[in-house]
């Protein structure tokens, strides 16, 4: 009898555990992130902003990066539960940098990270999509 109380509470434990790091590593997912996104950029001297189009299949991003000032960039990523992940690079007077994003989704339309500019540092960024 208490070999089997044992084994049972044994079980019980593991299906919970299980259950709860199943809940836990579910990552949120939303269903497509393609489409135009308006890109604002905090910048030291004064606020940026872009227009990012992008095309989301699987966990793939791709698509590119608009600026009145620097002009069109090809732009690569991945998606990861609600964590996005890209790059892309820009000529700046025949010197190309690259910057790579890492944002989070704040719901289907909204995201905010942090863009690394090679040797430039880090800057926050929010990005919504055109509706």
């Amino acid at each position: 009898m208490i070999r089997r109380l044992t084994t049972s509470a044994a079980i019980i434990c593991a299906a919970t555990t299980i259950a709860i790091s199943a809940a836990v590593a579910a990552p949120r997912l939303f269903a497509d992130l393609s489409g135009k996104w308006n890109v604002n950029i905090a910048t030291p001297d004064q606020a940026r902003t872009s227009l990012m189009t992008l095309t989301h299949k699987g966990d793939s991003l791709s698509g590119q990066t608009e600026s009145s000032e620097l002009g069109v960039s090809p732009l690569k990523g991945v998606v990861k539960g609600d964590s996005v992940f890209f790059g892309f690079a820009i000529d700046m007077g025949g010197q190309q940098i690259v910057i790579n994003g890492a944002a989070v989704m704040k719901g289907e339309h909204n995201m905010e990270g942090l863009l690394d500019v090679s040797g430039m540092g880090a800057f926050p960024f929010n990005a919504a999509r055109q509706r």
